[in-house]
């Protein structure tokens, strides 16, 4: 009796699951149809016009642009330019009483005022080296976030691309069991198998609709992360377009070693030695004296009412003073500020070396590494492409086996167990090849 109450439970338990099946395959046709499908090109395109990182790179590359222009322009003398008028009126103490103000009572004035440097030991050309060597930190600094965002771009974009193929391999998987739990019941009802053979079978329905439903919220979730990485208002999914692989040649490793002499990265590590090196020149250029010039124009005059020509430079009139002045500073001694600051150009210049042989020898490495990472998924992607073919003929076999009652259900869910594992190892090797090449052209500033 209690064998009886066990085997009911199970049927009715799987008569549920296949029930919840169609129900779950129509939420995922709605998600599907709610996201818009976009394309791999286009969502880079995208990641790279909104990333906060991409953004942050462009407006340090604007800034050190006017820090660029600054610099050019420190050779320009600086000019000043004033204008005022005064009225004057009441009274005012002459001998003890008061008495009116006299004369006229409106006072114009108006000047100009220019200072050059005409020598400052060569700063301002050593600031005009380092600016121009931040704007091509800047510059790689742009390149290296446009290509960190599209790396981004690709790893949630083909995680959605694995979890819709996760899906298909779930969907093969469960109508497997499905057609195996109808053939097991009608193999029971015919007296030729036990009633494990209706339990087991309908475990292996609930594994297969539990894999279904993990393969869909994880394409959700993956869909939800690649609008996020993208900046996109509107959710979005891989299109169908880009779901089969057509990629390019590889170029050599000998190439590739060449290519990472000049990635993002190092260049901007270089181009940060360089700022360094001639901030260290102009900090030592504190030691030489200055030299400034200066021209002073001035020009006053009173008048018995208002008037607005009298404001402009140059109105009327001659200057009533012009002046040029040349100004010598050396400074002996600053309280060992100009020391301290050396020491501290030359210890920001050994950090930019440092960092420049750790950045060009991390590139090796990570080329090193990615290469590698490639060439093993690719030679997975074949092995299991292989195991696939083979699992699927044994699986066959072993279905017309226990057809004939040659072989035990034991022996046919292993094939099956293995089939779904070789399925799942594919989608997972295809997907570590698609991140390993994403990874190289975001190591040397170039799409592979």
């Amino acid at each position: 009796m209690m064998d009886q109450s066990m085997y009911r439970r199970a049927v009715a338990l799987a008569g549920a699951v296949l029930l919840a099946a169609p129900l779950s395959s129509g939420a995922q046709t709605r998600s599907e149809e709610e996201a818009r499908p976009i394309r791999l090109r286009e969502a880079i395109e995208q990641a790279q016009r909104n990333a906060p990182a991409v953004v942050a790179a462009r407006g340090q590359e604007r800034t050190a642009a006017a820090a660029g222009r600054s610099a050019v322009a420190a050779y320009i003398p600086t000019l000043t330019m004033n204008a005022g008028s005064a009225r004057s009126q009441g009274v005012q103490f002459f001998q003890g009483t008061l008495v009116p103000l006299r004369g006229d009572p409106w006072n114009y004035n108006n000047g100009l005022a220019a200072t050059l440097q005409l020598f400052d030991g060569n700063q301002r050309w050593y600031e005009l080296s380092r600016t121009r060597a931040t704007a091509d930190a800047a510059d790689a600094a742009t390149i290296q976030a446009r290509f960190d965002a599209a790396l981004q771009t690709k790893q949630q974009f083909y995680a959605a691309l694995a979890a819709r193929e996760s899906e298909a391999a779930a969907r093969a998987q469960l109508e497997q069991a499905e057609q195996q739990l109808k053939a097991s019941s009608a193999r029971f009802a015919a007296g030729v198998a036990t009633k494990s053979d209706s339990l087991r079978s309908a475990i292996q329905l609930g594994n297969a609709q539990l894999a279904v439903l993990t393969s869909q919220n994880d394409l959700r979730v993956a869909n939800a992360a690649l609008t996020r990485v993208i900046g996109s208002q509107l959710l979005v999914t891989p299109a169908l377009e880009d779901s089969t692989d057509t990629l390019a040649e590889l170029p050599t490793e000998p190439e590739l070693e060449a290519l990472i002499g000049r990635s993002p990265a190092v260049m901007q590590s270089e181009a940060s030695l360089m700022a360094a090196r001639a901030s260290r020149k102009s900090q030592r250029s504190a030691y030489l004296p200055s030299l400034t010039m200066s021209y002073n124009y001035s020009y006053t005059q009173t008048s018995s009412k208002f008037s607005s020509s009298d404001l402009w430079l140059f109105s009327g009139g001659n200057p009533n003073r012009q002046q040029l002045n040349f100004n010598f500073s050396y400074p002996l001694f600053n309280g060992l500020i100009r020391e301290q600051q050396t020491v501290q150009s030359d210890v920001a210049m050994r950090n930019a070396e440092a960092q420049l042989r750790d950045a060009r020898l991390g590139a090796r490495q990570n080329l090193t590494q990615q290469l590698r990472a490639l060439n093993n998924a690719q030679a997975r992607v074949q092995v299991q492409m292989a195991a696939i073919a083979a699992a699927e003929e044994d699986l066959r076999v072993q279905q017309q086996r226990y057809a004939l009652g040659a072989s035990t259900l034991l022996d046919l869910l292993t094939s099956q167990t293995q089939l779904n594992q070789a399925r799942q190892a594919l989608i997972q090797a295809r997907f570590d090849g698609r991140i390993a090449r994403a990874q190289l052209s975001a190591l040397i500033g170039r799409e592979l």
